[in-house]
């Protein structure tokens, strides 16, 4: 019996996860200029795949430890299981072609809207039909507190909080908070409304590291679980 590697590179961290057969037996976040993925491979002997999805670069380091195993470098010109409709497909990212695998996956025949709160907030729609449309790109929550504070004299860097939405503050940090936090949350809102106005009955999964800080301020959204990424990982590995 086989077992899989799904890696996962983002802007920030680097994860994997090891399947048997449908199930996910061991996750973890891993340092690429270590040995972590090589010991990986010698703890689970029966791994004779792997798929690597990267945005973070890191990638030849990660191939110089998984040599022994066939593995796939995810990227826009990977054959999927849908249609991307994009002038380049050497220049979308991994993540969002990963992103609306996971979506396919568990909402199959349907429309599905993934919003990925990450680094950037990243829009994708998957329909019915299996076509792969992306959508806009906006500056996720901790680029906009540091470009606030980067770009001005005397506003400090702020942290998110998953306090009520503000409109009325009385500190510059409660402004800062409820402007970036705030105006996501519409941003988001209405990026949603656009879309139900254009597909019927939409999925909206919300993905990312900072999705915690809307889980109690967005309605009618499915906020995805810690493997959903790894499950569309699998997912395009099961289809080659």
């Amino acid at each position: 019996m086989s077992s899989l590697l799904t890696i996962d590179i983002g802007n920030t961290r680097a994860k994997y996860a090891v399947f048997n057969n449908d199930n996910i037996i061991e996750t973890a976040v891993f340092n690429p200029y270590s040995n972590d993925l090589k010991d990986v491979i010698s703890k689970y002997p029966l791994i004779n795949k792997a798929i690597l999805s990267s945005v973070g670069g890191k990638i030849q380091e990660c191939l110089d430890q998984l040599k022994n195993i066939e593995i796939i470098t995810l990227s826009g010109e990977t054959p999927l299981p849908f249609e991307i409709k994009y002038k380049n497909k050497r220049q979308i990212g991994s993540d969002r072609i990963v992103a609306v695998a996971a979506a396919l996956a568990e909402k199959p025949d349907q429309n599905s809207l993934v919003i990925d709160i990450g680094t950037c907030i990243t829009y994708d729609i998957i329909t019915a039909d299996k076509i792969h449309l992306s959508g806009p790109i906006s500056p996720g929550i901790n680029l906009r507190f540091k470009s606030m504070n980067d770009y001005t004299e005397k506003l400090p860097l702020c942290t998110p909080s998953n306090d009520e939405l503000k409109v009325i503050c009385s500190s510059t940090e409660e402004c800062l908070q409820a402007g970036v936090i705030t105006a996501i949350t519409l941003e988001i809102e209405g990026f949603i409304n656009l879309y139900s106005n254009i597909y019927n009955n939409l999925n909206v999964f919300i993905i990312g590291g900072d999705n915690i800080f809307f889980e109690n301020k967005l309605k009618n959204c499915i906020f995805a679980n810690a493997n959903f990424t790894f499950n569309g990982l699998r997912y395009i590995l099961d289809y080659q």
